[in-house]
């Protein structure tokens, strides 16, 4: 009987160290998206805070001024996602990695966080259904394991251990598109900061 279904493998992290440390990275990864698809089992509702930019005019300048922050009702997954993406770069900064590992980190929480925001406006049913919510926790799992990794085995190759992974032909399913999409992302991001800001 022939089978669709694949090996786990990680979408957007390749690690050079594929013993040491591809493989422990991909099994925290799909362990922790395995948790959140198990938070979002449940009809339950969370609650995130995000902050609300108000400004005063006064004639062509504009005084930013604390506001209160927006209280907003998510998916559970949807408020770990959040969580994750505030969080992992710092997280990630106090290990003893290397600056590839931080960079990345610092990199998949920028689009973590787009599209946290992208979602946050629709009720907790639409969230759900969206076609960016899986590759939103598929990202989550990925970055917590990316931490994960690095605290446990640290960094296997100063140079450049680890980065997004590179392009390649994932197929047709509706998942194989969404994995496209936003490692196409992730890897316009990647090479804009390895080219440095622009004069």
């Amino acid at each position: 009987m022939i089978s669709n279904r694949r090996k786990p493998v990680a979408r957007y992290v390749q690690f050079r160290d594929q013993e040491a440390m591809q493989q422990p990275f991909v099994e925290r990864a799909e362990a922790a998206y395995a948790q959140l698809m198990r938070a979002d089992g449940w009809n339950a509702e969370a609650m995130i805070d995000l902050p609300s930019e108000e400004t005063d005019r006064r004639g062509i300048f504009r005084r930013p001024r604390e506001a209160p922050a927006v209280r907003i009702t998510v998916s559970p997954a949807l408020a770990e996602a959040h969580r994750v993406a505030a969080q992992a770069p710092a997280e990630m900064n106090a290990l003893a990695g290397c600056m590839a590992g931080r960079r990345l980190a610092a990199l998949i929480a920028e689009v973590l966080g787009e599209l946290v925001a992208d979602l946050t406006p629709l009720d907790v049913t639409e969230q759900k259904t969206h076609p960016a919510y899986r590759q939103t926790l598929r990202l989550t799992a990925e970055l917590t394991a990316l931490v994960q990794v690095t605290d446990e085995v640290g960094c296997a190759d100063p140079l450049g251990c680890v980065a997004v992974r590179g392009p390649q032909q994932w197929g047709r399913r509706e998942e194989d598109v969404e994995v496209t999409e936003v490692r196409a992302v992730l890897l316009e991001l990647a090479h804009a900061a390895a080219r440095g800001p622009v004069d």
